[in-house]
């Protein structure tokens, strides 16, 4: 085809093909191989996806990972994950089918296929998944159906963990600077007060490195971490919502391009308070929140929205919007492109809030139990990748 039309015309064609005809048309020679799993063709690509996913109405997609409200035999677990159009009917645009379903001892070691149903999703970022348990870590993208296990941690549990209430939390997110992904692995305690132990896995890299415990901010512990907790990921940088002894309530941040921990300052209003963060939009977003019972004796969540304007200046932080809910908040469960905000009610009802009209109505769940919504776009990530298991 070379002979018809020159080389830079069929890179133009192909970069425009959406992810099923390019993991097609890689068996056509072994030129156009070469070049789609090439690292500048992938970015290029991903670029271009993401920029049509934030110019289109319509072609932004949710990640979701549910579980039926009703399990039986028959149910399976590839079955949970699935991608929906970010559109007010929610159409689902596919089932992905996850290395789950595979698993058996030339795929996932013996001493983890246990453990298989303990795994959680922790984040995702330019098509990736990042899904951890105590023990192990998987980097997977259902686009081109690739996997790969991370190597063992450096930093052990005791042989007696359960006793000692060790917990391993986690973080994922992008180095823009270098093209890397990275994996936080943060071990602490739940009941003591000693300092937790951090390291961090590069994919360029291929290994974990332990951070110094010079570096890792006094007081900082996510043991136990919850949807209240759940680490955020915005411009390079990952959040936790922390109530510090001294301080109260702050933001703790991770910079995935220079591996180093900061603070964000939150209004003197919300240190002493109730608060949850979420992403909103490219910035951040606390949620204070308390409970009053109707006259009629019902429970009923009020909720003042702060957002940093500007992200990264503290100064920015403004109340947005205040709003009463029927029944007892959870947490922020998602953030849609509409700006409507959607929150993890008490009972398992997921309520969805239009930020600008503060119209209220249930999220369709369609017989699931939902347990992560985030932004998703289709990429090539790990399409060259040597390590990566193909399924």
């Amino acid at each position: 085809m070379a002979d018809y039309f020159p080389e830079e015309v069929i890179h133009e064609i192909l970069l425009r093909l959406p992810i099923k005809s390019l993991i097609k048309f890689r068996a056509v020679c072994k030129s156009w191989w070469s070049l789609i799993k090439s690292s500048t063709f992938i970015n290029t690509h991903l670029s271009r996806r993401t920029a049509q996913s934030s110019n289109q109405n319509d072609g932004h997609l949710l990640l979701l990972n549910a579980l039926p409200e009703k399990v039986d035999a028959a149910c399976q677990l590839g079955e949970l994950f699935s991608l929906h159009w970010d559109n007010p009917e929610f159409d689902e645009y596919t089932k992905l089918v996850n290395p789950f379903i595979y698993h058996n001892t030339a795929y996932f070691p013996k001493k983890i296929t246990f453990l298989l149903e303990n795994f959680h999703v922790v984040a995702t970022f330019n098509g990736l998944i990042c899904l951890a348990a105590d023990f192990a870590t998987i980097i997977w993208n259902p686009s081109v159906r690739k996997f790969m296990f991370l190597p063992r941690p450096r930093i052990p549990f005791p042989t007696d963990y359960i006793r000692k209430f060790m917990i391993a939390s986690y973080a994922f997110g992008y180095d823009s600077r270098t093209d890397d992904y990275k994996v936080l692995r943060i071990v602490s305690d739940l009941l003591s007060e000693a300092p937790c132990e951090v390291e961090v896995w590069s994919l360029a890299r291929g290994y974990w490195k332990t951070l110094s415990a010079a570096v890792i901010p006094a007081d900082f512990n996510p043991a136990g971490i919850t949807l209240r907790y759940r680490q955020v990921f915005v411009n390079g940088v990952t959040h936790w919502q922390q109530s510090l002894k001294n301080e109260g309530n702050c933001i703790v941040q991770f910079d995935m391009v220079n591996e180093v921990f900061g603070k964000i300052t939150v209004p003197d209003a919300l240190k002493r308070k109730n608060c949850f963060m979420s992403r909103y939009g490219e910035s951040l977003a606390l949620f204070e929140t308390y409970d009053e019972v109707s006259e009629g004796l019902n429970a009923i969540t009020c909720i003042h929205m702060w957002v940093m304007k500007e992200f990264g200046v503290p100064e920015s932080w403004t109340k947005l919007m205040s709003i009463c809910l029927e029944g007892t908040l959870i947490a922020p469960f998602g953030f849609r492109r509409s700006c409507e905000l959607v929150f993890r009610m008490y009972g398992g009802m997921l309520l969805s809030v239009d930020s600008k009209t503060k119209q209220v109505k249930e999220f369709k769940t369609d017989g699931y139990r939902y347990h992560f919504m985030d932004s998703f776009v289709e990429s090539l990530v790990l399409l060259g990748q040597p390590n990566a298991i193909s399924y």
